[in-house]
């Protein structure tokens, strides 16, 4: 007799929070795709275009708090109230934005949606690491990829022709009632699983709350910074970076800034490759509609594209008989990754045809698509129970900071050899090749996320 099939993800004792996961996984997905498609549009109708990192950056600043409090609260209380808490925060951001007639209110709105998607992302990891076994746990991965496929071909679309024959104001609207749709299904499903810590400890967030609020701080002046000229750029440059060095390293595992072997690296290699796909899918969309005269739709579709080789690359590295070890699939990753870098920044030059840069980011989500998800795979599997809150807050803090600072960077790049609509060929170049020189970085610290073996035995022995 042959044996029994494991269960999967959707037989009966997963059914129910698998769906109320994958759910919520569409509307972040949606979300995020559908406004990269109008952020362009609506910064510009709010004459805000010397802005426009602060309304991503701004976003992922404000996730960092939101980050590292529903950390701490998963790990306490479960990892429902931070998520439930977290959509309704969303939903009120999206309608800030969606109704703001100026772009003060607009980037406000930024901020609040940015403080909820930190905590949904955060929590929706301490669920996959708290209700599946390990066995399960990169297939539930591959699935939360998954979610990205119908939002990716259907978010661009919609959203520019919304945009187009409506207002972009409609979008953000639209993912209000989304978030609080999602917010609706999620009570059930999720509410009975419990802490793993105790109870009666540290309110949500505890002794870290302090550090993420400096972090987010300074993670902010130095956007800030980016924006400005003058002694304004000098004092809010050197405000965030003493902010940061002196409050980050409490928020962060020991060793994470000289990646130091296992999770430190594992935590380092998520915050540099995210920063890197992030900065270069927020100006995709702006060159090929401000340099090369495509639609917000068709410039869209490059989203779309990306989405969909991540997915496949996340499937292949869910296979319950990956022949490889996981190690090696996540280095594979940081080198596709880097080398769909250098060929966004090839497509920058006016020689080259524009589809160039989108092919590009086709590359970069596979390579994204091998390696994120073997990062989260492994650090839940080498985290002790009662941490896989703390450190999945240290993945997503990690990512956000990042990808802040890269975004910042960037936007001082670009505002520094802007020119106009249509002749800032020099500014997306520096911006892309900026991007090009982090995930050449990436490469070296994913051959040192193995888990040193005197470690691995440590958290065995604490599970």
């Amino acid at each position: 007799m042959t044996a029994p099939a494991p269960p999967g993800v959707f037989s009966r004792p997963y059914r129910a929070r698998t769906l109320a996961v994958s759910s919520t996984f569409v509307l972040v997905a949606f979300a995020g795709l559908a406004l990269s498609t109008v952020m362009p549009i609506a910064v510009q109708d709010l004459d805000g275009l010397g802005l426009y990192s602060l309304a991503f950056g701004g976003f992922l600043t404000t996730g960092i708090v939101g980050t590292v409090l529903a950390g701490g609260w998963s790990d306490r209380r479960g990892p429902a109230p931070a998520l439930c808490a977290g959509l309704a925060l969303f939903s009120g951001g999206a309608l800030v934005s969606g109704l703001a007639e100026s772009i003060v209110p607009f980037l406000l709105g930024r901020y609040v949606q940015g403080l909820g998607g930190g905590a949904v992302t955060v929590a929706l990891y301490v669920v996959v690491g708290r209700a599946y076994p390990s066995a399960l746990r990169p297939r539930m991965f591959s699935l939360i990829t998954a979610c990205w496929i119908v939002p990716s071909m259907v978010g661009p679309p919609i959203a520019g022709a919304v945009a187009q024959r409506l207002s972009w104001h409609w979008v953000f609207h639209g993912i209000a009632v989304l978030g609080l749709l999602s917010l609706a299904l999620l009570a059930g499903p999720l509410g009975r699983l419990r802490p793993a810590g105790d109870e009666d400890g540290e309110k949500p967030g505890g002794l870290r709350a302090m550090p993420a609020l400096a972090v987010a701080l300074g993670a902010g002046l130095l956007q800030y910074a980016g924006s400005q000229s003058g002694l304004h750029r000098l004092v809010a440059v050197a405000a965030g970076l003493v902010l940061l060095v002196v409050w980050l390293r409490p928020l962060l595992p020991a060793r994470t800034l000289r990646a130091g072997r296992g999770i430190p690296s594992l935590v380092l290699l998520r915050g540099v490759s995210a920063g890197v796909y992030f900065t270069v899918e927020t100006y995709i969309p702006l060159m090929l509609v401000n340099e090369r005269q495509w639609s917000p739709g068709a410039a869209g579709m490059s989203l779309t594209g990306a989405a969909l080789t991540w997915f496949a690359a996340s499937w292949l590295q869910g296979h319950p008989r990956l022949p490889w070890p996981r190690e090696r699939v996540v280095l594979a990753g940081a080198l596709i990754h880097a080398a769909g870098a250098a060929v966004t920044l090839s497509g920058a030059l006016r020689a080259m045809p524009a589809v160039t840069v989108a092919v590009g980011l086709l590359v970069a989500g596979f390579g994204m698509g091998l390696l994120l998800p073997g990062v989260g795979v492994l650090t839940l599997e080498h985290s002790p129970v009662d941490e896989q809150g703390r450190n999945s807050a240290s993945l997503q803090l990690s990512d956000s900071l990042s990808s802040v600072l890269l975004v910042g960077l960037c936007g001082a790049l670009f505002n520094a050899a802007h020119v106009s609509a249509g002749q800032d060929a020099t500014a997306f170049a520096a911006v892309f090749g900026t991007a090009l020189a982090v995930a050449a970085a990436a490469v070296p610290i994913a051959r040192r996320i193995a888990v040193p073996h005197t470690e691995e035995k440590k958290n065995h022995a604490t599970v």
